[in-house]
């Protein structure tokens, strides 16, 4: 009789079947034994076809399948797959991540020579994105992220870990006993903020491995798509500030997306009222066409420009719809 899997990896999915399968793949060739370690996907109520997908896999040998009828949030998705999962240490890992065959073994072996840490890893875009000019922009931002996450170097080889991301992140499940799970008010980003703002609060450290490498596989990097993920992921960092004001209240972001006061400087009360206008219906469809069409014969640092604003337009729509809900 095999043991059990030593590690769970838990993934959460939404409409991204053909992503989902290439991270499947990549997951099935580890180089440790396949029942040392077990996938959990959990099919966060798609529509594309997912489950049937998932039904016909068989490259992982010991998978793990649930599904939502309806979509419920990243949150609710991943907790799903905790509360099932059999293995010591839980790995949390995007359904568009691709890893190398170290990936299971590398987060193992960390974990188990660093108690009372949480790891993660390194991200980089699909090489080919850079062929477009989003994917250019999009490169420029994970880059900036990879960095910005970075703290003080260890003479280990590992780095202090100062942005804790569940795209990629391992853990013992005896700390989630402690702090409890994912908050399921947190419907597509903010949640790993979250549940790792509470896990320092015990004392939890986390440090970052560069030997675990993911690639990310966003093979449209689509402005449209990201837009309306960063409008959506606005609404939830309302709610982070809100669960932690004594942390975030202070935060640029919130001064630029918070409602006007009369302590706001004129600058800053002319960009809400630029931002109030463009960010209605209309101003989102027109600023959209905008920079599509510009994309046609605008050159990257125009396009970089262009880029920044309309995302700020949808996060501040995503902010007022946050501040409604709450």
């Amino acid at each position: 009789m095999s043991a059990g899997p030593q590690a769970s990896v838990v993934i959460s999915t939404h409409n991204r079947s053909a992503a989902l399968q290439a991270t499947l793949r990549a997951l099935a060739h580890q180089d440790v034994s396949p029942d040392r370690y077990e996938v959990i996907v959990v099919d966060d109520g798609s529509t594309d076809g997912t489950s049937a997908a998932l039904a016909q896999t068989r490259c992982v040998q010991r998978l793990k399948m649930i599904r939502f009828e309806r979509n419920r949030g990243v949150s609710a998705g991943r907790n799903a797959g905790i509360r099932a999962a059999e293995g010591e240490w839980l790995i949390l890992l995007s359904d568009d991540m691709l890893v190398t065959p170290e990936f299971v073994r590398l987060h193992v072996a960390t974990q188990s020579a660093y108690p009372g840490t949480w790891v993660g890893g390194t991200f980089e875009q699909l090489p080919g994105l850079r062929s477009t000019p989003f994917g250019r922009y999009l490169d420029r931002l994970e880059r900036a992220f990879d960095a910005a996450r970075r703290g003080a170097p260890r003479a280990d080889g590992l780095v202090e870990l100062l942005a804790p991301s569940a795209r990629c992140l391992s853990l013992p499940r005896a700390d989630l006993d402690r702090i409890g799970l994912f908050d399921e008010r947190f419907w597509v980003t903010c949640e790993d903020q979250d549940l790792c703002q509470r896990a320092a609060a015990i004392g939890v450290r986390f440090v970052l491995n560069p030997a675990i490498a993911c690639v990310h596989n966003d093979a449209s990097a689509e402005v449209s798509r990201y837009c309306r993920f960063q409008r959506n992921g606005a609404a939830d960092t309302v709610r982070l500030v809100r669960k932690y004001p004594e942390l975030h209240s202070g935060a640029e972001l919130v001064a630029v997306n918070g409602p006007a006061t009369r302590t706001d400087p004129p600058r800053l009360l002319a960009a809400k009222l630029v931002k109030r206008l463009g960010s209605t219906d209309a101003g989102l469809r027109a600023a959209t066409a905008a920079v599509k069409a510009l994309e046609r014969s605008g050159g990257d640092r125009a396009l970089h420009w262009c880029y920044r604003k309309l995302i700020a337009l949808y996060m501040y729509r995503g902010w007022r719809e946050g501040l409604q809900q709450l």
